[in-house]
């Protein structure tokens, strides 16, 4: 990936990326499960702690949407500071069916039930990623090095990347309560294309909703 402008750091301070490894799965599963806890424990039909140990398990399985192979670290003077998911549409097709697999080595057969039902409901409400789209799953920084731009040098990282992969459009889900990213997505140019919610999601999941945000990059 290519650079853009620097985030707001110290002049001895110099900012890198780098593809995840499975090692990073002690600081890295945690803060991807928090970019979204209540879809997390929706999909996984688990409570927090629970469905947070489901993710690390499949973080560091290979060839799946929620893999470290598909994982990039920002690093901060050689400091891991975040984390982005992404990838472009026909990837992230092949990497959601690969995923059902993990879920059925790593989730108890007697959860399976309320996983498909939960599974449907949000078929609902998701929108399809299209092959010339490019699908951010999630970004986030660690506490410390928040406010100092780099959740706005991951997106542009991110916007290069899919380009250089022939991606017309860069999309992503934002919940209803996720006010924060939301305001910075639109700050960065990304529109609400689609707002969809159920009864069951809401009730579930107290986060409202999910908002598509997309922006075009021709």
């Amino acid at each position: 990936m290519s650079f853009h402008s620097a985030p707001d750091l110290t002049s001895a301070q110099t900012v890198t990326m780098r593809p995840a490894i499975a090692a990073d799965v002690d600081w890295a599963a945690p803060l991807l499960f928090a970019t979204g806890p209540a879809l997390f424990s929706y999909v996984f039909a688990s409570p927090s702690e629970q469905a947070k140990e489901i993710l690390r398990q499949a973080f560091i399985q290979p060839q799946h949407a929620f893999s470290y192979e598909y994982t990039q670290v920002i690093e901060v003077s050689a400091q891991s500071a975040g984390l982005l998911v992404s990838y472009p549409g026909q990837v992230k097709r092949q990497a959601d069916e690969k995923v059902q697999l993990v879920m059925a080595r790593l989730l108890p057969l007697r959860k399976l039930p309320k996983i498909l039902v939960n599974l449907a409901d949000l078929t609902r409400i998701k929108q399809d990623v299209a092959p010339h789209e490019y699908y951010i799953l999630g970004l986030s920084i660690l506490p410390e090095f928040r406010r100092r731009g780099l959740g706005q040098y991951l997106l542009q990282q991110a916007e290069t990347h899919a380009r250089s992969c022939k991606c017309s459009v860069i999309c992503l889900d934002v919940t209803y309560n996720n006010a924060p990213a939301k305001s910075l997505l639109e700050q960065m140019n990304y529109q609400v294309a689609c707002s969809k919610t159920t009864a069951r999601f809401e009730q579930m999941t107290r986060a409202g909703g999910i908002h598509r945000m997309i922006k075009n990059l021709t």
